[in-house]
């Protein structure tokens, strides 16, 4: 395994701290926007105290506020900074520190990292499937049961630890985790948490894929596909392992079964042996927002199904599928208003 060495002073630079704050302001939420003007009244003065605490060490969170979103069809618990320092900070380690945790995943991980998108992550599965011809495919798939609450502080700082020689960004980064608001877990809405969770299950990654199968993960999703049924219960049996060292916990309805029978059902998307399929509840969204559209055309409904127009684009079949639904494409957010009104 590759060390990090001597990332610090760079990681805390003027130059750095300087561009993470061009990125967050590049994002233009609305909630920071007048933060933000007023961190930049004073840019070079800010930067150079934001600098000079952390070199100093004396550099602390301004505390997080929380909010219930619902994603998915779950209801989440979200922490957030609104102080534009804390958002600069947790930028500057993402662009240095984050980038080289990031490279040093395995190829098959994919949530939250730049160049990795969902899409190709599908098609990759999609070309490995498809290389099986006719064999018989079996397919392991699971989850960890409330993976961001449940990751461990002592076990995340050992391995990252282990990982990183540099003790000025160990010290920061243990702060910065007993700084959080929950005595165990990593908070949604953190700049860095997606970083250290996909780092904190490098250890699972790397063991099944030792075991010579097709494996992908997003978040804490977790598919593998072989053409052996044994070879997947040895993935099985490595996961729950893995998992107990991290003090995870496996979700009870993982499942192991043949790719005929469901196919594999994975961000958004069912792949099949022949075809990819956009997952049926996005369907019966889009259905069900287009029917509304059509009948009254208001912004946020149009806002609501352009914002799906992503999963079925690059889809064959969901190009077919949203052209039967909505009638259009939406390329241009502007003339779909145009579009439906017309139709």
């Amino acid at each position: 395994m590759k060390r990090i060495h001597d990332i610090f002073e760079f990681m805390v630079s003027k130059e750095v701290l300087r561009y993470a704050f061009s990125l967050v302001k590049k994002k233009k939420n609305k909630k920071h926007k007048y933060h933000i003007k007023r961190f930049e009244r004073n840019l070079d003065e800010n930067i150079t105290k934001l600098h000079d605490a952390l070199m100093a060490g004396t550099w602390e969170m301004h505390g997080y506020k929380h909010m219930i979103r619902e994603e998915a069809g779950k209801m989440r618990d979200i922490y957030y900074s609104s102080d534009i320092g804390d958002l600069v900070v947790q930028c500057a380690v993402g662009i240095t520190l984050g980038a080289l945790l990031n490279k040093s995943l395995i190829e098959d991980t994919y949530a939250g990292i730049p160049k990795r998108s969902i899409q190709k992550a599908v098609k990759r599965i999609f070309r490995k499937v498809k290389a099986y011809g006719k064999k018989s495919i079996y397919v392991y798939k699971s989850d960890f049961k409330g993976f961001y609450l449940n990751i461990d502080h002592d076990k995340l700082k050992f391995l990252l630890a282990d990982k990183i020689k540099d003790k000025h960004v160990i010290n920061f980064l243990n702060k910065h985790i007993d700084g959080y608001p929950t005595p165990k877990g990593l908070p949604i809405g953190n700049y860095i948490s997606p970083i250290l969770a996909n780092f904190y299950l490098d250890t699972v990654d790397r063991s099944v894929k030792s075991l010579g199968v097709n494996y992908y993960r997003y978040n804490d999703d977790i598919i593998a596909f072989h053409t052996s049924k044994e070879k997947m219960y040895e993935v099985k049996d490595m996961i729950h392992k893995k998992a107990d060292e991290l003090k995870l916990q496996v979700k009870s309805n993982e499942q192991i079964f043949p790719i005929d029978r469901f196919g594999i059902d994975f961000m958004g998307y069912i792949v099949q042996r022949n075809r990819i399929l956009v997952r049926r509840k996005i369907e019966r969204h889009v259905r069900r927002n287009a029917r509304k559209l059509k009948i009254k055309y208001t912004p946020h409904r149009a806002a609501g199904l352009s914002s799906r127009w992503g999963w079925f684009k690059r889809v064959k079949s969901g190009r077919n599928f949203w052209m039967n639904v909505v009638g259009c494409d939406i390329k241009d957010f502007k003339k779909f208003k145009e579009i439906v009104l017309c139709a």
